[in-house]
């Protein structure tokens, strides 16, 4: 029996260290130019503290959002909590009366930017890195009311499947093609 642990962002109220340098120049003096508590959605945390940062040396200010909090209004927790919902099959209108028992509010339209955003963000962490020896192994798969070829190519040296595609491993021409690209 598989066990899968999803471990979500933690999200704090109030950032529990200064910035170390400005995202600008990397200067390391920060003057803070004031700060506002900030309305959130999240099922815990209802406001943050958002600090607002000077750099001495080239006077730019930029906010400093405590964990789990940026820019957009839901906290990164709600967005991959919402995301989960969508993987597991709930609708967005399921999604969205799912998070409304949590006492968070969200639209449809909301749920399916967290989906969208997290969906580039799984699609950013798996492109092609450099893989010393690559090992490909053909299967033939019953889906679709009938047999499919897949060709698995799998990093021998991290154990980890590189590529997965609906090619038949007795047509190398086909096989060229779809490897052309990883190499």
């Amino acid at each position: 029996m598989s066990i899968v642990v999803l471990k979500l962002p933690d999200v704090k109220g109030i950032a529990e260290k200064r910035p170390h340098h400005c995202p600008s120049c990397k200067g390391e003096i920060l003057q803070r130019w004031g700060g506002r508590e900030r309305k959130i959605r999240d099922h815990q945390v209802k406001a943050a503290l958002v600090y607002r940062y000077r750099c001495a040396s080239c006077r730019h200010t930029f906010r400093h959002y405590p964990d789990g909090v940026d820019q957009v209004q839901q906290s990164q927790r709600l967005r991959k909590l919402a995301a989960i919902c969508w993987t597991l099959g709930l609708s967005y209108r399921g999604m969205e009366l799912i998070l409304a028992v949590f006492g968070v509010g969200i639209s449809r339209m909301s749920g399916w930017r967290d989906v969208q955003e997290e969906a580039g963000q799984l699609k950013r962490s798996r492109m092609w890195k450099p893989v010393r020896v690559l090992g490909l192994d053909g299967a033939y798969v019953l889906g679709w009311g009938e047999k499919r070829p897949v060709l698995v190519a799998i990093d021998l040296g991290a154990e980890k499947p590189v590529a997965i595609g609906y090619v038949d491993e007795a047509n190398p021409q086909a096989v060229k093609r779809w490897l052309e690209p990883l190499v």
